[in-house]
């Protein structure tokens, strides 16, 4: 969550193409832009401080600049842009392409910065599904040099089929003909990109030049299956520690040295045609558990080093300790807009919501989206008072976000 002014925000995207930035502060809108032809919002990613990516269920990847106003047109409310009077802040599309969006994917996307003829050219580079095959990826280098151009460098990477060719299924106890399923998530880790299937396994890998190839190749170089057969649902990245669920009743919390696993290889197994290699001694990791009293865990994210937010199918989300399982807290939204066990102090839209706890049965809203804020300190510079105080009533408590099917955004204070 890059700040756009002087407090945190938060962005927020919808099944109708409606994405908005919240001041987290005042719990209202800084700008609200509605992406033509109303595309279902699947993921997105900011890259940089002003840069947006985001993915659509109708197969195309959108860049959007967040610009003020003065640099751009007049027109107020046209397609892909929109002006905020208050702020003066207002987006601008400034790429878009068709991507695979068969399974529903997340994406990776970076920027770098290149100096070209005395001038700073960014680039970017994104990870996304094959555009065939959901079981593949594609590394695409979007470069503005000053249009938009498009590379395709690493073209179908295929890693279980690296697995079945090279006979190393054997070595991670999964049958010959076992199927890894579509790619269900993706997450990053500095270097490292990871990779989440629908049998359960993740895949971690970084891209390197061969020598004697004299190309791009894929080195993979971690591989957990902790979780098969059941499908990676979500993952999440805490300094040097992957977090990862699934359907079964637990967290998987994968630890490593970076320094390590990036350590050039002695002796690599290597398949030139698939463009992908692992070192001779790649075995299957073993993760620690942590155990809860959730199945089908749908969202997880890491408040501090003994605290997890979860959230399940159900529409369930709890606080845990990581250490000891226990459960300090509880988030509810149930049908009757009564909420059950819930600290809720605020939410970002205009229901008529009551914090007290509802004695009558209902289903739960389910959970479209979940995230952490931890308590962070405040600079102090060119605010006035009332708004430091406001702001620091935020900062100095951590925050449970939660995004519900019905349009409503919950903040609960942990």
């Amino acid at each position: 969550m890059p700040s756009v002014s002087k407090v945190s925000v938060l962005l927020s995207g919808d099944s109708d193409g409606l994405f908005v930035i919240w001041d987290l502060v005042t719990k209202r809108p800084i700008t609200c832009t509605q992406i033509k032809d109303h595309p279902h919002i699947i993921a997105f990613q900011w890259v940089g401080s002003t840069v947006l990516s985001i993915l659509c269920k109708d197969s195309m990847l959108r860049m959007f600049k967040l610009e003020a106003s003065a640099l751009l047109s007049t027109d107020l409310v046209v397609g892909e842009r929109q002006f905020n009077k208050t702020t003066g802040l207002q987006w601008a599309q400034i790429y878009e392409m068709p991507v695979n969006t068969l399974n529903f994917a997340n994406f990776i996307m970076d920027s770098q910065v290149e100096l070209k003829d005395g001038k700073d050219n960014e680039s970017y580079r994104l990870i996304c599904c094959h555009t065939n095959d959901s079981e593949a990826i594609d590394i695409y280098q979007i470069m503005q040099d000053p249009k938009f151009k498009l590379q395709r460098p690493f073209d179908n990477i295929n890693f279980p089929e690296f697995l079945k060719k090279q006979s190393l299924l054997e070595i991670f106890n999964v049958p010959k003909d076992s199927k890894f399923g579509i790619i269900m998530k993706l997450a990053k880790l500095n270097d490292i990109i990871f990779l989440g299937f629908e049998n359960g396994f993740i895949m971690g890998f970084t891209t390197t030049f061969d020598e004697e190839l004299q190309k791009g190749v894929a080195d993979l170089i971690h591989i957990s299956n902790d979780h098969y057969p059941n499908p990676i649902l979500n993952m999440c990245i805490s300094g040097d520690e992957l977090y990862s669920c699934s359907t079964d009743g637990f967290i998987s919390k994968h630890k490593f040295s970076i320094d390590l696993l990036t350590r050039p290889a002695a002796e690599y197994i290597k398949n030139d045609t698939l463009l992908i290699k692992c070192s001779s001694t790649l075995k299957a990791s073993r993760p620690s558990r942590i155990d809860l009293p959730l199945k089908n865990i749908s969202h997880i994210d890491v408040i501090s080093d003994d605290y997890l937010v979860v959230s399940n199918w159900s529409g369930k989300t709890i606080v845990i300790n990581e250490y000891t399982s226990e459960v300090l807290q509880t988030f509810v939204k149930t049908r009757n807009n009564l909420v059950a066990n819930d600290s809720s102090i605020g939410d970002l839209t205009n229901g008529n919501n009551s914090n007290t706890e509802s004695s009558l049965k209902s289903k739960n809203y389910k959970v479209g989206s979940m995230i952490g804020l931890k308590s962070f300190d405040v600079q102090s510079d060119g605010l006035k008072v009332g708004e430091l105080r406001r702001i620091k009533t935020l900062a100095k408590f951590s925050w449970c976000i939660i995004g519900y099917d019905d349009g409503t955004i919950k903040l609960n204070r942990l």
